[in-house]
């Protein structure tokens, strides 16, 4: 479902590009929608190239193999991605040695102890946001970064915590964006990094929609206003709009994601009924958001950010 809506996203938005994507095994189905649908997207089967590691984890792995093939600048995007609007003017200005990430909700920045000490590494400098590999530019200057980064996602000690439940797991060890944000902001014997980070702005550049709350009522307002022109919609975790299960229920239909998926409703073949539930409260965000797609579920975020307030005293941050 994903990569269908990224695919059918960059054709609308992007002229010239290729989308390589990963899968594990040949479906006939799918190759022929990407004929009919998606001419600008290659298959690429993991398993020729995979070497042993996670799946999970895969990011650097295919990075680096698009490096083999002679590709000098490679783009990761997420499948779980919308693309709001054309990518050349985020990444044509970046220079060589410009790392392009996305910033990780509104979470502060600070070095994880653990991290620092298992893989012997000191604190560099200070990141201005956390790192989320959504979306992860590198150039081939970047290889040896790459490169360190699958090393540091293949040590045995990341790979035991992997697989762990949430609860034994250690939360420096959860995330691989983590692994890449240490690799970033430290230092060791062996390792230097001398590269320029760049962050999609939350929000204004990249809508991160972890439930209805985590899209702020100011960015909905001024991004509906066409103040700013995010490039993407990010539905980040586990839980999908699609999933069939209660913790997904209470967004979906509220969801801006889905707002933006119904656009490709025609061309995707697929049940879309999760972008348009039916009930009362997909009614009710729609009758309130006033036929534009950023305002979807703002008096759901409203309703979420106050029953917060009123259970803990706390509210985000960012309203």
């Amino acid at each position: 479902m994903g990569a269908k809506l990224l695919a059918l996203s960059l054709e609308k938005h992007c002229r010239d590009f290729t989308l390589f994507l990963g899968v594990l095994e040949e479906n006939a189905d799918f190759s022929d929608w990407l004929r009919r649908h998606a001419p600008h997207v290659v298959l690429v089967r993991l398993h020729a190239f995979i070497r042993g590691a996670s799946l999970k984890h895969v990011k650097p792995v295919l990075i680096l193999e698009l490096f083999s093939r002679g590709i000098t600048d490679v783009t990761w995007l997420d499948t779980d991605l919308i693309v709001l609007r054309n990518l050349e003017p985020l990444l044509e200005p970046l220079d060589n040695q410009t790392l392009l990430v996305a910033q990780d909700m509104d979470y502060d920045f600070q070095f994880h102890e653990k991290l620092l000490q298992h893989y012997r590494l000191t604190p560099s400098r200070k990141l201005e946001y956390c790192v989320n590999t959504c979306v992860l530019r590198a150039t081939t200057q970047h290889a040896a970064l790459m490169e360190k980064y699958q090393a540091f996602l293949l040590d045995p000690f990341f790979l035991e915590q992997q697989g762990k439940s949430e609860s034994e797991k250690l939360p420096e060890f959860a995330f691989e964006q983590k692994i890449l944000e240490l690799l970033v902001s430290s230092e060791g014997e062996e390792w230097r990094p001398e590269y320029t980070v760049k962050f999609i702005p939350e929000g204004s550049g990249i809508i991160q929609e972890l439930g209805v709350t985590t899209y702020g009522l100011r960015d909905r307002l001024l991004n509906g206003l066409g103040f700013n022109k995010p490039w993407f919609a990010h539905i980040p975790g586990a839980v999908k709009p699609w999933d069939s299960n209660t913790r997904s229920r209470y967004y979906r239909g509220a969801s801006v994601y889905s707002s933006f998926a119904e656009n490709y409703k025609d061309q995707m073949e697929e049940d879309m009924s999760w972008a348009n539930s039916s009930g009362a409260s997909s009614r009710i965000a729609r009758f309130l958001y006033f036929g534009k797609p950023h305002w979807m579920g703002w008096a759901h975020c409203l309703a979420g950010k106050l029953w917060r307030f009123l259970r803990t005293g706390t509210i985000r941050r960012r309203a």
